[in-house]
C-alpha cells in the first residue's frame, strides 16, 4: 500500500508502506493492505510506517493534528504539522523551547501571543520524545 504525510506547504513523506500506526482521535489504530475504507480526525502524536513487515518502525513522524483517509490501499495523512523525527536536531529544539518559554516570561498573563508560544513549545516537546 502507499502512504502519503501531507501538509498546508510540503509533502512531508510518500512512499510503500505494510504497516502504518495513526494517532486517531479515538485512540491509535493500524492499518495493512486491504484496510476497510476510513476517513477519521488525527491527534497529536506520532504517526509510525512500517516498510517491509508489521513489528518494526521504519520511519516515524510527528504530525499535530489533522485527517487520514484510507482508501483502495492508499493512507494518505492531512496534518496541520509533520515532521520526521530522524531529520530532528534534539540541541536546537531544546534552544527553541529556552527561546519561547522566555518569552512567555516577559508577556503578560493576559497576552495572546501565549498562546502560540504554549503551541510552539508543545510541538517542539512532541518532536523531542521519541
Amino acid at each position: 500500500m502507499r502512504i502519503r504525510i501531507v501538509c498546508p506547504v510540503s509533502c512531508a513523506y510518500e512512499g510503500d508502506a505494510a504497516f502504518v500506526s495513526i494517532p486517531s482521535t479515538d485512540g491509535e489504530f493500524g492499518v495493512l493492505p486491504a484496510h476497510s475504507s476510513e476517513i477519521c480526525t488525527i491527534d497529536r502524536g506520532y504517526v509510525r510506517v512500517s516498510d517491509k513487515a508489521m513489528g518494526t518502525v521504519d520511519h516515524t513522524f510527528a504530525v499535530a493534528g489533522g485527517y487520514a483517509q484510507v482508501a483502495d490501499d492508499v493512507v494518505t495523512v492531512l496534518a496541520e504539522r509533520a515532521c520526521d523525527l530522524a531529520t530532528v536536531d534534539a540541541d536546537k529544539l531544546k534552544a527553541d523551547i529556552q527561546g519561547f518559554e522566555e518569552k512567555l516570561g516577559n508577556l503578560s498573563e493576559d497576552d495572546a501571543r501565549r498562546a502560540y508560544l504554549y503551541n510552539e513549545i508543545a510541538w517542539c516537546k512532541l518532536k523531542l520524545a521519541q
